[in-house]
């Protein structure tokens, strides 16, 4: 089976480590996933999900344990979101137990790879079948979709009544006519707009230094990020310690991924924000003004606490300890005898 599995990959077009010596055979040994399985798994699902457009997504694990709970859970979404797999052991039962013998490593990689290969006939042969189109030497180009961009634009079109602009118009002329619209509007209600706050107008090497300042911050940010959702992660692991949660794991799966997969470690703040920036944003309200106290005010502010008895503490308040050994004092060496002598002394004489 591992010789068909490597013949397989190569053929869809895989160029992964795998592919070189016994990599497979260490990839799939009995135990815990490893981190080279998961990235086949993901390459190979990234496929499938491209060609039938669905929603879950695999991510590769790098060595964290937590990180393998979190792909087994994906991929049992992955599994019947695709619908149709013969192994449900790959989604039910307890998710420490999925994929820990070498045997059920390679059933998942035959399935999957065996569903890319159909999916890819299916889009080769009948297109209409998928939903894509373009089939051109066995290699299937996702059909279109609409950027963000794009999408943003055409919210704004909409949202000022504009009609569908015609096939011939250009990027300039466009802008234009949306430049004047805002124009118009915003004198109309100034009051709603505010002024812009960035009112300079920069130059090349500014907008380059601009460009820099947002790239380290979304750097900065995207750690920080991370980090919260690693603790997630974990918070959402010591829950499922007890045996009500074990009991439970596929439940808490269901509702916590779709959140999860929400969160993402990427800021969406563009320099775009600057430009689209009011000098409202200057104005900080205090959040113990009334507005503010609005929103926020609950039942416990009004709970007064009584006068509780003291409880002392204070540093300046404590004996200092006794200490651990007496203190050093110089020896003293006894006093020596004078000319007295020794018994009866000068008084020793005869009578």
């Amino acid at each position: 089976m591992e010789n068909d599995i490597l013949d397989s990959l190569e053929d869809l077009g895989y160029t992964g480590e795998v592919l070189e010596g016994n990599a497979l055979n260490a990839a799939v040994e009995d135990g815990q996933v490893t981190a080279a399985f998961t990235q086949i798994v993901e390459w190979v699902t990234l496929q499938i999900k491209q060609f039938c457009q669905l929603e879950e997504t695999i991510n590769a694990i790098s060595t964290y344990e937590s990180d393998a709970q979190n792909f087994l859970m994906e991929l049992s979404s992955f599994l019947r979101e695709l619908g149709g797999c013969p192994y449900k052991v790959f989604m039910e039962g307890s998710v420490k137990d999925r994929l820990q013998s070498r045997q059920d490593k390679l059933k998942l990689l035959d399935y999957l790879i065996g569903e890319l290969s159909a999916i890819k006939i299916v889009a080769n042969k009948n297109p209409s079948l998928l939903k894509q189109k373009n089939v051109e030497n066995g290699q299937v180009s996702k059909e279109p979709s609409e950027s963000e961009t794009a999408g943003v634009l055409k919210a704004m079109l909409i949202a000022l009544s504009f009609p569908k602009p015609p096939e011939n118009i250009t990027a300039f002329q466009l802008f234009s006519k949306l430049e004047g619209k805002v124009k118009e509007l915003m004198s109309q209600n100034p009051e709603l707009f505010g002024e812009a706050l960035l009112k300079a107008r920069l130059s090349e090497q500014q907008w380059k230094d601009v460009l820099e300042v947002n790239r380290i911050l979304t750097e900065e940010y995207r750690v920080r990020r991370e980090m919260l959702l690693k603790r997630v992660d974990v918070t959402i692991q010591s829950f499922k310690w007890s045996e009500k949660a074990k009991r439970n794991e596929n439940k808490i799966a269901e509702v916590y991924q779709p959140i999860r997969q929400k969160l993402s470690s990427k800021s969406k703040i563009d320099v775009a924000d600057i430009l689209a920036a009011r000098d409202d944003l200057t104005r900080l309200q205090k959040t113990s003004s009334g507005e503010a106290r609005e929103r926020t005010k609950c039942a416990i502010n009004r709970v007064l606490i009584g006068k509780v008895p003291d409880r002392g503490g204070r540093a300046f308040e404590l004996e200092p300890p006794p200490p651990e050994m007496p203190a050093f004092m110089k020896r003293v060496d006894a006093p020596q005898g004078g000319g007295r002598g020794g018994r009866g002394g000068e008084r020793g004489g005869g009578r």
